[in-house]
């Protein structure tokens, strides 16, 4: 069998030659690669050889393949070129830059188009291409495994039910294409309120800008881009000023019809008119300032790119995923986001379908709010704000998804003013009684300790230990000795059979004096002669839940404080707005309104009633709404009763201290005034 050779190809990035045979992606899609005539060694290469490609301007590796027919004399248009057949390519997950081996290659031309290296060589470019990728293949297999257990959970009908959802949303999208298109797309067509539309004719979801936000969510994802200044001209809610910018809160409809005419129409004309989505992405960079809501321009060409783009258009989520992943030199939000893309469908072998890349957007939406809250560089967090604002609900939805199911990874426990160190390290417990009636005391572990000589047991494995009402107990003297081993630094590393970073608990001497078989059981680790020691090991996350409202922060044990992320969680409004709904589903039309009631009565208490953030409502009571509501319209009746059952006893309790009694109904009833101006 003859010895295989080993060459570099080089070709160009894609766009450079605005699709032609040259580009990577015509490589990959043709399994071709041509020559001139000019070109030197076209003669060498064989059926056999090994091909690494090389992307000139870009300077890096990018993938490989093996030659299937070699040297093919064709004419294309006018030319006489040399084409080679290739077989197996490879695009690999991560390129590799050509100056990290240059000096380590046998031959190091690196102007020409066809390059003879050595097997040497090859084997060099392959390890440095994995030593320098951020993903390596321990990691890789982590989130193919995490990606097959979520996937595992979606229904049969999954990807019929996603095309049909396409189908809908691309039909909506295309009225107001073809309106943009022919120039009759108009201000009310870009801005309104529901409101204002209640019982009238309508564009699909209302006006454009409800339906880039929300209204194709369900399908393309949230695009959130802030409040109304961002929209360049917004109507307002009194259904007749209009919001220019930040300069004009109060315009009448022809100065914001100047603005609409003159400046966001052509906009969005230019965009639906360009021809791929590179040119809508420099349209978009170069005129961002004149409609600063990037998300939902950037919406607008994901809709008409639906297989070139994850669902996600947070820039921060780009950003984060992006380095953590890729690390590369791609600078613009899209532009990173169609890069996860690739890095992915090669990576999860996806088929290139809506179905596909609408479940991948919801994986790597729930991974990366996973990664936020806890990683190896900071193991211990505490979620801390009002009550109502998801901080249970974030974090068990959380360890679903990290943990796969399997709850062994995972255990809930609530800390209360009489919980101790004997009951979550050790200690010494009524355990039944004796034959002559008297009650019996052993040893017996707590339940963090258990846990940790749980998860040393799978060292490979991340464990998550969560401690919901983490202030209402005495910190100290529940933490006891182990506090430092909280510490990342002075975590122990559970696959190393030293006593680097344990601990002597306060039961230690006591497991000691025990029998073998029951010291061996009382111990995280037993010391050559017999010794028990304690430590918290590396794979173990934990995680504080608190509503400061019920104890401030500030009374937290310095020495754990120092020790632990705090995630601070307040009412967040867009929940409410994408997840309060009409019994059948639909938004309410006034549901606009109603968040903005929600932001003044929260303001009025931690800025009127002087009372901080920490006394605000979460969004899950004012989601209460919806089991109170019977029409499409919430009433100011309806606010009434949600405020009145739900709201006013809370607040009560929390003015009772403050104020004296003859005061209390009045800043209660201003509290309530506030919550129900906007509504009619």
């Amino acid at each position: 069998m003859p010895d295989t050779n080993y060459f570099i190809f080089a070709n160009y990035p894609d766009g450079e030659y605005d699709g032609s045979f040259w580009d990577t992606s015509n490589i990959l899609e043709t399994g071709e690669y041509y020559f001139t005539q000019k070109d030197k060694l076209t003669y060498k290469p064989v059926t056999n050889d090994i091909i690494v490609f090389k992307e000139f301007k870009s300077k890096t590796y990018w993938g490989e393949a093996v030659v299937d027919v070699a040297n093919e004399q064709v004419k294309i248009g006018n030319e006489e070129v040399i084409r080679f057949k290739l077989k197996s390519i490879k695009k690999w997950l991560f390129s590799l830059n050509t100056d990290i081996v240059y000096d380590s290659l046998s031959n190091k031309d690196t102007r020409a188009r066809i390059v003879t290296i050595t097997e040497q060589d090859y084997q060099l470019i392959i390890k440095e291409m994995g030593n320098n990728s951020p993903l390596n293949e321990e990691r890789q297999a982590q989130l193919k495994k995490l990606w097959q257990t979520y996937r595992s959970s979606i229904s049969k009908n999954f990807e019929q039910e996603k095309e049909e959802e396409l189908s809908a949303i691309k039909k909506k999208w295309n009225i107001y294409r073809e309106k943009i298109i022919n120039g009759s797309f108009n201000i009310d067509d870009y801005t309104n309120t529901l409101s204002n539309l209640a019982g009238k004719p309508s564009m699909p979801e209302g006006y454009l800008c409800n339906f880039l936000e929300r209204g194709s969510s369900s399908g393309f994802g949230n695009a959130k881009p802030g409040n109304a200044t961002r929209f360049g001209v917004k109507l307002n809610n009194d259904n007749e000023t209009y919001t220019i910018g930040t300069s004009k809160p109060k315009a009448n409809k022809a100065e914001a019809e100047d603005v609409f005419n003159k400046d966001i129409k052509p906009l969005l004309t230019d965009i639906v008119n360009a021809k791929n989505f590179n040119e809508k992405i420099k349209i978009v960079e170069e005129r961002s300032s004149i409609m600063k809501a990037r998300q939902l321009l950037n919406k607008m060409i994901v809709l008409d790119h639906e297989l070139d783009f994850i669902f996600i258009y947070s820039t921060d989520w780009v950003n984060s995923l992006y380095d953590e992943m890729i690390q590369g030199q791609d600078k613009l939000n899209l532009e990173k986001n169609a890069a996860l893309l690739r890095l992915f469908t090669e990576l999860f072998e996806l088929k290139k379908t809506f179905a596909d890349h609408s479940l991948l957007s919801g994986f790597l939406w729930s991974y990366s709010t996973t990664r936020s809250i806890v990683d190896s560089n900071s193991p211990n967090v505490i979620l801390y704000g009002p009550p109502g604002t998801g901080k249970t609900y974030t974090i068990k939805n959380t360890l679903d998804f990290v943990c796969q199911g399997d709850k062994s990874r995972y255990e809930f426990i609530q800390f209360h003013p009489s919980y101790t160190y004997e009951d979550f390290i050790e200690g010494i417990k009524p355990k039944g009684v004796t034959p002559d009636g008297n009650i019996k005391f052993e040893l017996v572990n707590g339940i963090f300790k258990s846990f940790c000589m749980r998860a040393k047991q799978k060292p490979d494995i991340e464990h998550y230990f969560v401690i919901d009402e983490i202030n209402r107990a005495n910190l100290s003297s529940v933490f006891g000795e182990t506090l430092v081993c909280l510490e990342k630094d002075y975590r122990h590393n559970p696959k190393n059979s030293s006593d680097d970073n344990l601990v002597k608990t306060q039961y230690a001497t006591l497991i000691e004096q025990l029998p073998p078989d029951q010291r061996t059981n009382l111990s995280y680790v037993t010391g050559i002669s017999g010794e028990s020691y304690f430590g918290v090991p590396s794979n173990v996350y934990v995680i504080g839940m608190m509503n400061d409202v019920d104890k401030s922060i500030d009374a937290f044990d310095l020495a754990l404080r120092r020790r632990f992320k705090w995630v601070r969680m307040d009412c967040d409004y867009e929940v409410i707005l994408e997840k309060t709904k009409f019994s059948n589903g639909e938004d309410f039309e006034n549901i606009n309104p109603y968040v903005e009631s929600c932001k003044k009565l929260n303001t009025f208490i931690s800025e009127d009633l002087a009372l901080g953030k920490s006394y605000e409502f979460g969004h899950s009571f004012f989601m209460k709404i919806n089991s109170i509501t019977k029409r499409k319209v919430i009433s100011k009746r309806n606010v009434e009763n949600l405020f009145n059952l739900h709201l006013r006893p809370t607040l009560k309790e929390y003015l009772r201290a403050i104020y004296a009694e003859k005061d209390l109904d009045r800043r209660l009833d201003e509290a309530m005034e506030k919550f129900t101006t906007n509504i009619d």
